[in-house]
């Protein structure tokens, strides 16, 4: 037993000599950050015809982050989320679609998130007692379950041509990117908070030796379920605002497992259990896969390019990316954490 491991659990938990909120970001890191939120928030003053890439990725970001609260601390990783976003996508649309096109955003929207919950804790439940490969498999199925269930039930969901009732939140592609914005960053600023909380340090202890935790005398699977519920609730709020954003819920755009999979290169790209890392790395995902290697490559052959630097990214920083180059600039302002 690693009684390292097993102190910082115990502290985590109870909060003895750990601050509730790390807040440590020394010069170096501060001004980054600083720059790049102020790049972002300004966007459509600078590149007004990159507002929409970068509203999509807004959305993303969320993704990636609520991804990672999870999967991302604990290591339990999960090919599921897909179907998180995409349960919540798709009550927004069967609300539309089958009872009432001209149903309020302010009915369908607190559904879809609420549902998105919901379908996170079927399969979190029994899934979250398993551990490694047999977790992954179990919440990879839920996706393939999920995909197959529209194509089954077509009637209600359209099949594979997806439902088009749902409204787009605007077409002014500048207030279409603040819309996503805002709660990019209010979800992404929340999470960060429970990550650097007592709550995350149980996490990531989990993910470093869970047996060390349990042994401290703390329900793991109870800590992985919350886990479990701060990621539903934000990537059910992303769901819907997807379905908003385009305005038309198709499988192969919102269930499908290879969403799924981008959601983990990117966390993995940014730096696992960090959530800025993730956050940060949507960005640079989706400009490059949509805007750089789509107009070089074309609509097809971008996926080879997309994937091919995140294989080299990850050889070469199997610990992220964001997250070296965060360390790189806390080692400048002489944090060796």
């Amino acid at each position: 037993m690693s009684k390292s491991v097993t102190s910082v659990t115990e502290e985590s938990a109870y909060g003895y000599g750990i601050p509730l909120f790390d807040t440590r970001v020394n010069l170096y890191q501060g001004g980054v950050l600083a720059v790049l939120l102020v790049s972002l928030v300004t966007v459509p003053v600078w590149a007004p015809p990159w507002a929409y890439l970068f509203a999509l990725a807004n959305i993303w970001a969320i993704f990636a982050a609520s991804w990672d609260i999870i999967s991302g601390h604990t290591n339990y990783i999960s090919f599921g989320h897909s179907f998180i976003s995409g349960a919540a996508a798709y009550t927004t649309a069967l609300l539309t679609f089958n009872v009432n096109p001209d149903m309020a955003i302010y009915i369908t929207f607190p559904l879809s998130v609420i549902v998105a919950v919901v379908a996170a804790l079927v399969f979190a439940l029994p899934s979250l007692r398993l551990s490694g490969p047999y977790f992954s498999l179990l919440t990879f199925v839920s996706v393939l379950v999920a995909t197959k269930a529209v194509f089954i039930f077509s009637t209600y969901t359209n099949g594979e041509m997806g439902i088009s009732t749902v409204s787009v939140l605007t077409f002014d592609t500048t207030m279409l990117f603040y819309y996503t914005l805002v709660p990019a960053v209010i979800i992404t600023g929340a999470l960060l908070y429970i990550s650097r909380s007592n709550v995350g340090k149980v996490l990531k202890a989990i993910g470093q030796n869970e047996a060390a935790v349990e042994a401290a005398g703390l329900d793991t699977t109870r800590f992985k379920l919350w886990g479990f519920v701060y990621s539903a609730i934000p990537m059910g709020i992303g769901g819907a605002l997807l379905a908003h954003f385009y305005g038309n819920v198709e499988p192969i755009a919102f269930l499908i497992v290879d969403r799924s999979i981008e959601i983990i290169a990117i966390a993995a790209v940014g730096g696992m259990g960090t959530i800025l890392g993730p956050a940060g790395a949507a960005y640079l995902f989706l400009f490059l896969r949509d805007e750089v290697f789509k107009a070089f490559l074309g609509p097809n052959a971008r996926w080879v390019a997309i994937w091919s630097v995140v294989l080299v990214l990850l050889v070469l920083s199997p610990q992220g990316v964001l997250k070296r180059l965060w360390t790189f600039l806390g080692n400048l302002g002489g944090d060796s954490s």
